[in-house]
């Protein structure tokens, strides 16, 4: 069958097995790196330095892409929503933000989600698979293809779209190993995000990988009654093992850890949740964003009004914690994370 799996989804050492089976050179594999993650080719074809017979080998062997863009909306403050379909017919969303000299793409790294947060859409969607390492990727790569038509270039990438991506740690620690590398897409560490509910054993791994990736932590309440109301792993992992696991966690001077606090109608903004969210993080090095609750259709809670999350934002700041209001970007567009997915009947 031709093209039968996406030559992203191969690790470095079996791409150079498999060129090394071929009877290729060495320096062909950085060569071929260097097409696949730095270049932006709509095919085998256009990787011109290589040889004719090599490009045509590529192509009976593998897909180049595994995602598809079958839809999109765009808003008018120039947010975009993608939704992609992968070629077993399952979608996933990624979400490209600009903010004046920054371009932010959200990406996700699983259909749907197992952890079951009651006011994220996704969650509510249920869990259908892992993405692969290359299905990561290949949001990047084809967002950041519309990005250069429009004359800009993606600076940030955040692992906060659809799913846990600690829940498939193995596949998005390799796409994160490919975004950071100077052989891959050559990202900063301070510019790639991963966000996760808090799956302790997969933080404490994390530790040992050597990737300077910002930790974010979604928070979303200061006591364990609210979170696991909102968040049922927390019944697994209380805040005090979470926050115990982030205090663990290796900080380099001058970065903060990010905190993500969605904020909804009367459940989670009052001074109490506020004097416990300040106990919570004595002695980290933290900085809150405050995300308005992005309403979705048949969604049990409300977005707070604009009066409320700055008074709860003034509540922490009078108290010392660094806290930032996320301003909602898209909501003349499917907002919600997972909405165009629902909506196009996914």
């Amino acid at each position: 069958m031709r093209g039968a799996r996406s030559i992203k989804d191969l690790s470095r050492e079996e791409l150079a097995r498999w060129l090394a089976e071929r009877g290729e050179p060495r320096y062909r594999l950085d060569q071929l790196e260097g097409w696949l993650y730095r270049q932006d080719v709509a095919g085998f074809h256009e990787m011109t330095n290589l040889p004719k017979v090599f490009r045509e080998a590529l192509e009976e062997a593998f897909l180049l892409f595994s995602l598809e863009e079958v839809a999109r909306e765009e808003a008018p403050d120039g947010t975009i929503k993608f939704l992609f379909a992968a070629r077993d017919g399952e979608r996933v969303e990624s979400v490209l933000i600009p903010d004046r000299d920054r371009l932010t793409l959200c990406v996700s790294t699983q259909v749907g989600c197992r952890m079951g947060c009651r006011f994220c859409l996704t969650g509510r969607q249920g869990f259908r698979r892992n993405l692969t390492r290359g299905e990561i990727l290949d949001q990047v790569l084809l967002v950041r293809r519309e990005a250069r038509s429009r004359e800009r270039e993606i600076t940030n990438v955040v692992f906060m779209g659809m799913g846990e991506p600690l829940d498939n740690y193995r596949e998005s620690l390799a796409a994160l190993r490919i975004l950071v590398s100077d052989r891959g897409m050559g990202f900063s560490h301070r510019k790639v995000t991963l966000s996760t509910v808090g799956l302790i054993p997969q933080m404490r791994r994390l530790v040992q990988e050597g990737l300077d990736l910002t930790l974010a932590l979604s928070l979303n309440a200061a006591d364990n009654e609210t979170r696991s109301f909102l968040m049922p792993i927390n019944r697994k992992y209380p805040l005090e093992e979470v926050m115990a696991a982030l205090r663990a966690y290796p900080l380099p001077p001058r970065k903060r850890f990010t905190l993500e606090y969605v904020v909804l109608k009367g459940v989670n903004h009052s001074p109490r949740d506020a004097r416990h969210l300040v106990r919570l993080v004595e002695g980290l090095r933290v900085k809150v964003n405050l995300i308005p609750f992005n309403p979705f259709p048949g969604a049990e809670f409300e977005r707070p009004s604009e009066r409320e999350v700055l008074d709860f934002q003034a509540w922490l700041r009078a108290r010392g914690i660094s806290t930032f209001i996320r301003q909602s970007r898209g909501q003349e567009i499917s907002a919600a994370c997972g909405l165009l997915r629902w909506r196009e009947g996914a």
